[in-house]
């Protein structure tokens, strides 16, 4: 397997997107979720892509669309390598879940990649809008725990505390947000402290303080936790390249 640091991969960013490109890697994540629509392109090899417990093989010349915040894997098949792009977009449309086959929507994705231009993203978005699908609704519990957890990343309150204030027995409040978002609190909660951080390197914080923002315990956790749903560590993300050096 690589190491983190030796994955060879970019991250390019302009206002309201970003696009990682990687190359022959045989990395695995955690599952996750991000707070922007997924965009993902097989260039090389396979990958296993495992969304709501249903998993996906892609090929060379698949897309795949990952709605925001549904919790997914994707990884390498038998240890093999593989090459992708993934493009995070902020954008009110939210597509279905679904793996796509299609040359013509391959070639605008890869337009998009050498050009990273609103014309080029806004060519791909048309073309998936036809199958766009209103996300599911949460439960006003689910919601609320939801909100709850986003919002106090460094010292939130315990899950007894928020059955209580829910009305709740604990597990129910578990059970329930878990039905509704994939999740449980605490993946969620690890989650959400990752992709507060990612906003925040690429803002320009030191990692240093980043850590301490994100609610980790200490730097050690912070990098482990990071590198586990990003196969990246927080300087390699920070500076946008892959480096040899990058402890």
């Amino acid at each position: 397997m690589n190491q983190t640091r030796h994955v060879n991969q970019t991250f390019l960013r302009k206002p309201g997107l970003e696009l990682r490109s990687t190359w022959q890697s045989t990395q695995a994540y955690k599952r996750h979720s991000h707070t922007q629509l997924s965009i993902g392109a097989i260039l090389e090899g396979q990958t296993c892509c495992t969304c709501n417990g249903e998993p996906f093989t892609l090929y060379p010349g698949d897309l795949i669309i990952i709605p925001a915040h549904l919790p997914h894997s994707c990884n390498p098949i038998a240890g093999q390598p593989r090459s992708y792009h993934m493009l995070y977009l902020e954008t009110d449309l939210q597509p279905a879940l679904q793996v796509i086959r299609n040359e013509a929507l391959f070639r605008q994705y890869l337009t998009v990649v050498e050009t990273l231009s609103p014309e080029a993203i806004g060519a791909l978005l048309s073309g998936l809008a036809a199958n766009s699908a209103p996300p599911d609704a949460l439960r006003p519990s689910s919601l609320a725990l939801l909100q709850t957890l986003r919002h106090s990343l460094q010292e939130p309150p315990s899950l007894d505390v928020l059955a209580r204030r829910f009305s709740l027995r604990k597990e129910t409040l578990i059970r329930t947000f878990k039905q509704d978002t994939g999740l449980t609190p605490g993946t969620f909660l690890a989650i959400s402290r990752v992709e507060f951080a990612k906003a925040r390197l690429r803002a320009g914080d030191l990692i240093a303080d980043v850590s301490y923002q994100s609610g980790f315990a200490d730097q050690s956790h912070f990098h482990k936790t990071f590198v586990s749903y990003t196969a990246a560590t927080p300087r390699q993300y920070a500076t946008g390249r892959s480096i040899s050096d990058n402890n």
